[in-house]
């Protein structure tokens, strides 16, 4: 009885892995673009972050701190980063739960190699990192065996170093032969909790943790929330008017006119002006990603409690948002207006 049952059960898998791809067939780019997508070993300060549209284009990002490699210009290290997109378009059906993905093209915002120095680090651009043009990739469904799974596929889907190993994919998997690297896909609130240091939480989990004040703009949408106790680091994600926002708080030590980006975004930054959030003094930058999108953010410091803030925002029109109005919309004093 239970080895009819586990057939049974086999053939029930089976089924829905080939109807998912049957799906995927005029789909799949549409499946893969609300996933978050995430190149990274688990540890060390490196990692390369897509962002799949339905259309089979893509924009991403890489960095790679390296602290150590300073100097007396930068005695804060090196930042290698890059930003790039391109395009892909669907290969062939390998089986049920594989099919392969061709990189048509990809390009990079700057030319590697090109440096400056801010704030006491040296800032590096570099090429991309686990994605080339011209390659084709595997892409892996959940429920992939993972005992078909060659050493370094596993250890870039991070299953290989699971307290548990899996029988089975538990998300998406989009695997590079010729890079030897793997973008582990998962919806952005699993993605926080895979071989990182943020914890997801509720709003009143994230304000009991933090202690710091914010509010959120008139018709924020789709909130997420969490914290990263090491650094004593709150995010806040929503979306407004269709774009999307990040909100960072952190308790940082700097003098009056000083200010430290902890948005987690590496761009070459342009178009830099100085910016007024409450009473604190800040300042706005965009950069383009190589796309038809645009980041912009706004940093500033709130000297008497000693609080680093950056809200970012990726967007189609930065002409068409003003970020300093939706700063000062989300800034709510720790100790009330100097």
């Amino acid at each position: 009885m239970k080895k009819t049952l586990s057939c049974i059960l086999a053939a029930a898998l089976a089924l829905c892995a080939a109807g998912a791809l049957a799906e995927a067939e005029t789909t799949v780019f549409e499946q893969m673009a609300p996933l978050s997508w995430s190149f990274s070993s688990g540890v060390g300060a490196w990692s390369t972050e897509l962002k799949v549209l339905p259309d089979g284009s893509f924009t991403g990002e890489y960095h790679d701190s390296e602290m150590g490699e300073a100097g007396d210009a930068y005695p804060n290290g090196t930042v290698y980063m890059c930003s790039f997109s391109g395009h892909m378009t669907q290969g062939q059906q390998r089986d049920e739960f594989t099919r392969e993905i061709l990189v048509d093209s990809l390009t990079v915002s700057q030319a590697p190699g090109e440096e400056t120095i801010e704030d006491g680090i040296r800032y590096v651009t570099a090429a991309p990192y686990g994605l080339s043009g011209g390659d084709t990739m595997r892409l892996y469904l959940p429920g992939a065996p993972v005992k078909d799974f060659t050493e370094d596929m596993a250890f870039w889907a991070h299953v290989a170093d699971a307290e548990d190993v899996p029988a089975e994919l538990p998300y998406w998997f989009l695997f590079s032969e010729a890079n030897n690297s793997g973008f582990v896909g998962e919806k952005a609130a699993q993605a926080a909790s895979l071989a990182n240091p943020w914890t997801d939480m509720t709003a009143q989990e994230l304000d009991r943790v933090c202690g710091l004040p914010y509010k959120l703009p008139e018709g924020a949408r789709d909130a997420e929330y969490r914290w990263m106790a090491s650094e004593s680091l709150a995010e806040i994600r929503f979306t407004l008017e269709g774009d999307e926002y990040t909100l960072r708080m952190q308790p940082y030590d700097l003098k009056a006119g000083e200010l430290a980006n902890i948005s987690g975004m590496y761009f070459m930054w342009e178009n830099e002006e100085p910016a007024k959030v409450g009473h604190c003094d800040g300042m706005l930058a965009q950069a383009h990603t190589g796309s038809s999108e645009w980041v912009e953010v706004c940093l500033w410091y709130d000297v008497a409690p000693g609080v680093m803030y950056s809200l970012s925002v990726y967007t189609a029109d930065p002409d068409g948002l003003d970020l300093e109005a939706v700063a000062n919309t989300v800034f709510v004093p720790s100790q009330g207006e100097a």
